[in-house]
């Protein structure tokens, strides 16, 4: 029998949603520096920026990976540069009942590390990181190994009820066993 038949779930069944954690939003024209401090402080990777940009509010996202490239390698100071310079439009979204396998498969596919949750309405309701799914990998391993202990208990359970317990064959009625079809003899 399949474990969900069982009514077992996997770890990567569950829905983002029991992961996910609140963004945080930034003001566009917040310093870069301010940002990056503000990262390192929190432990993320990426921010929320409310924009001002062609006379209408907008949210895009800054990364890590934005500072270091758009302004670490091009040497430009981080504390004379708007966050709202470097941010992009580029959010990754997914919707809360997607399941947590299914948003791995999507950030290798964008080779990003987070993604961020929108309700029904596409309002950012949460996000949700590579390293929170990680934080879940012991218990996966676990739910795993439960679930692989389970299956051979079963298979062991089948298997000492269906081969009957004789000392030599002369004491099976092969007539009897409808599962044989040819007897091979070895001597």
């Amino acid at each position: 029998m399949h474990y969900k038949q069982r009514g077992i779930k996997m770890i990567g069944d569950i829905p983002v949603l029991v992961l996910m954690k609140k963004p945080i939003v930034v003001g566009g024209n917040i310093s870069v520096y301010d940002v990056a401090k503000l990262m390192v402080k929190e432990n993320i990777h990426s921010v929320l920026v409310l924009t001002h940009k062609l006379n209408y509010e907008k949210i895009e996202v800054a990364t890590d990976r934005d500072i270091i490239n758009k302004v670490l390698i091009k040497k430009l100071h981080p504390g004379k540069i708007k966050v709202e310079d470097i941010s992009s439009d580029k959010l990754i979204t997914i919707s809360s009942n997607t399941t947590i396998d299914e948003a791995l498969k999507i950030m290798s596919k964008h080779k990003t590390n987070e993604l961020y949750i929108v309700d029904e309405e596409g309002k950012i309701i949460g996000l949700i990181s590579d390293e929170d799914i990680i934080h879940i990998t012991p218990e996966i391993i676990s739910t795993l190994r439960e679930l692989v202990d389970y299956l051979l208990k079963i298979i062991n359970e089948v298997t000492n009820e269906n081969i009957p317990k004789i000392k030599n064959n002369s004491q099976i009625n092969y007539k009897k066993c409808k599962n044989i079809k040819k007897i091979v003899s070895f001597k």
